[in-house]
């Protein structure tokens, strides 16, 4: 409960960088970390034992989840107007990006080869060792893309197959090691990029609120939220952050309540089975 309550001065910290001019950037990185420290937090509590410590631990993660999914969504809307701007370039390559750009499985994977000596390749405009960017998966938040490896995989094939008598076939490149390639400017490509990680936090938002909705009753823990509720008013999607400190340090206390509460009869079952 400490640490969740250390979370929401963070939350106020980064609510006051926000209104000022010259802290506002600053406050995206504030709530950055401040979900890392919830992510931690959470990973703490155990939701699975059907215990009184169980039960809080169980009620402090719908809190948690709560604060995570607001943070996420305060940080897709700190970003809403670059979005705009990058669809306004990904608008405008799609509109004049010509159709005949689209390669095939033997083309790309020729592409790819050349591109590994260090030529310009389909995948990027400038010369590049191995390090060109092959696809935006591979640039996205934790995630990798399976077409790379495919594409690599088939780029030492072409072009470095043995001389092989008449009689003798090729082996096939297999059909699912390789997609087809399309080469886009370095500029689409990022703002592909920028845009699929402002889209995921919002995806993310949606995600853990639904989680939360889920735990509270699945642990049947409804009667305590709709109290909560109505002394706080609910808790929702369009609520700020001063709401949701509000929300949560009201929940914590009652939580506090509860485990005092019980703390006297824990001590006398331990004593009276001591004795």
């Amino acid at each position: 409960m400490q640490y969740l309550e250390a979370v929401l001065f963070f939350l106020l910290t980064g609510n006051a960088m926000e209104q000022d001019t010259l802290t506002e950037k600053a406050a995206f990185t504030m709530y950055k970390d401040t979900l890392s420290l919830i992510k931690y937090i959470s990973s703490k509590f155990r939701q699975q034992s059907n215990t009184p410590q169980a039960n809080i631990d169980n009620k402090l993660a719908v809190l948690s989840l709560r604060c995570q999914a607001l943070l996420y969504l305060k940080l897709f809307k700190m970003k809403k107007h670059e979005m705009k701007e990058y669809q306004k370039v990904l608008a405008d390559y799609h509109q004049k990006a010509p159709q005949t750009t689209q390669l095939q499985h033997e083309g790309c994977g020729m592409a790819a080869a050349a591109g590994g000596q260090g030529t310009p390749s389909p995948m990027s405009p400038t010369p590049s060792p191995a390090g060109s960017v092959g696809s935006v998966g591979s640039q996205s938040s934790g995630y990798s893309s399976g077409e790379l490896a495919g594409r690599g995989a088939g780029a030492n094939a072409v072009g470095h197959t043995p001389p092989v008598p008449p009689t003798a076939q090729p082996a096939p490149v297999p059909s699912g090691s390789m997609g087809p390639c399309l080469s886009v400017p370095i500029a689409v490509h990022n703002a592909m990029h920028k845009q699929s990680q402002h889209v995921l936090s919002l995806l993310s938002c949606h995600e853990l609120w639904e989680q939360a909705d889920s735990l509270v009753y699945k642990a049947k823990h409804r009667d305590f939220f709709i109290q909560l509720d109505r002394s706080c008013g609910p808790l929702t999607l369009h609520s700020s952050l001063k709401d949701l400190v509000k929300y949560v340090q009201v929940g914590i206390q009652r939580l506090k309540e509860m485990s005092s509460a019980r703390s006297p009869e824990d001590t006398s079952s331990t004593a009276s089975g001591r004795v």
